[in-house]
């Protein structure tokens, strides 16, 4: 059976489009050659496109808005099990939207008129609109939130777990001045955020010093990330190791290494974060945390229809295992 993202694939779109092209949309505006590319591909695949007028539940989601827009592996491949979720369980993810857009009063409206059950937020929103979501919307879920808040229902990963899991890998395998490359949230700096903050107390509890300069907020661009990489390795003493926020950030820092004539891990170790599809065939290979996206997902469908269904109140954290997968980007 085909699934949307090899739908995606063939009509050289994103996960996203398809899904808002296909669910109606209203406020989705897309070319209509664009259009006829995710149609053609559905039928050449075979896609059975779920029939939204006899789903019992209609949700919306709030997506993270990187510099990669809708095409941000890690949030699309959540997404994409969600909508697995809910084909199998009469339901749909009938609006999709990015938390900036949401900022627009005008939008706003349209998402919070979609006649929705409940809402997912993979990124927080203003305040303001956060308060017209929760007057129009009867159940929010948030996923993969990593700030300590217990208002809402979480499922995702534990943020401080998995910087514990990178950080004494490189610690272990004898790096000491260890660079950082990520990002913040949409109310956070990465000074601010659990990953920084865990990444400061592990070099404290193996007595290395903590330096400002060797930690760089690209808030998930690509070409800050290039240029940040850049100016690390132009340092006097320069990282032995980089932990970059994101696969597709490491990528971006393996690329840039090579053109600078830095040898990986001979010269530098470089770890990422997500283990995306492309990960394994990086030069060299990442190595990475995993992060159970397709469970993230599943869960959060489910949990969502336990609230619809049992009018559950209570709130939950869901939190998921991630793994480390050594490749050979790391010194042994």
């Amino acid at each position: 059976m085909a699934t949307i993202r090899q739908v995606a694939k063939e009509a050289g779109v994103s996960i996203a489009t398809v899904s808002r092209v296909l669910s109606g949309d209203p406020g989705f505006s897309v070319k209509d050659e664009t259009r006829e590319k995710i149609m053609e591909a559905v039928r050449k695949l075979a896609y059975e496109i779920p029939i939204h007028e006899q789903d019992q539940y209609r949700f919306g989601c709030v997506l993270s808005d990187t510099s990669e827009k809708y095409s941000d592996p890690f949030f699309m491949e959540i997404l994409q099990a969600m909508e697995t979720a809910c084909k199998t369980s009469n339901a749909t993810i009938a609006i999709s939207k990015s938390f900036n857009e949401l900022e627009d009063p005008q939008i706003l409206q349209e998402f919070i008129g979609s006649d929705l059950d409940g809402v997912f937020l993979m990124e927080h929103v203003a305040p303001n609109v956060m308060t017209t979501l929760q007057a129009h919307i009867p159940h929010i879920v948030f996923i993969d939130n990593d700030e300590p808040e217990y208002n809402f229902d979480n499922i995702g990963f534990d943020h401080t777990a998995a910087t514990w899991q990178v950080m004494n890998t490189l610690i272990e395998r004898g790096y000491r001045r260890i660079g950082i490359i990520s990002g913040g949230t949409s109310r956070l700096t990465l000074e601010d955020t659990i990953r920084a903050v865990t990444y400061r107390e592990i070099l404290r509890r193996n007595g290395i010093g903590y330096n400002p300069d060797l930690v760089k907020d690209c808030q998930w661009d690509l070409d800050i990330c290039k240029k940040q990489t850049e100016e690390l390795m132009a340092m006097d003493n320069p990282p032995d190791a980089i932990f970059a926020g994101s696969d597709s950030l490491a990528s971006v820092v393996l690329g840039t290494l090579y053109a600078m004539g830095k040898r990986c891990p001979r010269d530098v170790g470089v770890i990422g974060f997500n283990n995306i599809d492309l990960s394994s065939h990086m030069v060299p290979p990442l190595t990475t945390i995993e992060v159970p996206t397709a469970d993230i997902g599943k869960a959060a469908v489910e949990r969502m229809l336990q609230m619809q269904k049992e009018k559950d109140g209570s709130i939950r954290r869901i939190f998921f295992p991630t793994r480390l997968i050594e490749r050979d980007s790391l010194k042994k």
